[in-house]
């Protein structure tokens, strides 16, 4: 797990969660570490906190089990993601997800156009891209705070 802090501004959190899902050929493990660090400059930069994890299968099966066999009503239907998105102990992928904190709404869309036309960053979007498994989709989603 790699966790890093913006230099300034969002203080804790924001308002404005934009969570991406992608998986990754494990050959590309250290490679995407190395694509990620890279880029956190740029997202401190525009005042982004970002964070990202590799999906622990057999901790996240271990902790569905154990809810399973508590008894507590509604725990039989839990399912594990792992599961649910075929991430296995023997898949030749890793499943990724990355959190990007802003302030707003309004702020997310107005780093993620500086990032599009940003040509200093165009060479490390483009190494990711190539980085993730080809033929799949990088899952994006926006979450507000709930008040």
């Amino acid at each position: 797990m790699e966790k890093t802090e913006p230099s300034m501004g969002l203080g804790e959190s924001g308002s404005y969660l934009q969570l991406l899902l992608y998986r990754a050929p494990k050959k590309n493990h250290d490679a995407i570490v190395q694509n990620l660090k890279q880029s956190v400059p740029w997202f401190n930069k525009h005042e982004v906190r970002i964070e990202y994890f590799q999906l622990g299968n057999t901790e996240t099966r271990g902790a569905v089990d154990s809810a399973k066999q508590s008894g507590m009503q509604g725990m039989d239907s839990i399912e594990s993601i792992a599961k649910t998105i075929s991430a296995g102990e023997d898949d030749e992928e890793e499943v990724w997800i990355e959190q990007h904190y802003f302030r707003d709404y309004k702020h997310c869309e107005d780093v993620n156009g500086k990032m599009m036309r940003d040509k200093g960053f165009e060479p490390l979007l483009k190494e990711f891209f190539g980085l993730i498994t080809q033929g799949t989709s990088l899952i994006i989603g926006g979450f507000r705070r709930s008040k």
